[in-house]
């Protein structure tokens, strides 16, 4: 070990005993102020939602591919779709206002009606939206928490989330059960 008297021993016990006070009175701080913060943060990013959408209306960002009869008469648009960049911005705005859901399934019904609304119910570019929130989610959202919960001495988040991920592989529709309306479960 090291060269120390016992009272240099006492001492060094006492600043760290010291230093884990200091350190559990900040994780009380943040404990306790948590709600007047994540209600300040959220109102926040209701405010940033509005002017975004005020600013930059949805239908702005699309492009309308026009539909025609066979003689060039227009007849309509036959798919319309956003830029790649309001695609991705789109997708992280979905991952991050679901995130903020947690286990709320209110407000998360009332996110994907949010977007189903603002698109028009245009399923097919919801899709496309619904992607890129996911690939936010598990490109950038994942890696930074698997990195601080290791950073925190646990390394089996990823192996967790490996069995989970055979889990839903080895579930099979049928054995859950079947719905209301599904007449294909017999």
């Amino acid at each position: 070990m090291t060269d120390m008297n016992d009272d240099q021993i006492v001492t060094e016990a006492f600043t760290r005993l010291e230093l884990l006070r200091d350190q559990l009175n900040q994780i009380d701080a943040a404990r306790d102020s948590q709600p007047e913060r994540l209600a300040a943060a959220r109102s926040e990013a209701d405010e940033a939602r509005g002017w975004a959408l005020i600013e930059e209306p949805w239908t702005e960002l699309v492009t309308a591919f026009p539909a025609q009869t066979l003689d060039g008469k227009r007849t309509g648009d036959a798919i319309t779709l956003p830029s790649i960049t309001a695609k991705e911005l789109f997708g992280a705005r979905l991952a991050f206002d679901l995130l903020d859901c947690g286990d709320d399934f209110e407000r998360i019904d009332e996110v994907q009606n949010r977007y189903y609304a603002a698109l028009s119910g245009d399923t097919g570019t919801l899709f496309l939206i619904a992607f890129s929130a996911l690939s936010t989610i598990a490109s950038v959202v994942m890696p930074q928490l698997l990195e601080d919960i290791e950073k925190q001495g646990n390394w089996d988040m990823r192996v967790l989330l490996a069995s989970a991920r055979t889990k839903a592989w080895r579930d099979r529709v049928r054995d859950i059960g079947p719905e209301i309306g599904d007449e294909t479960v017999q």
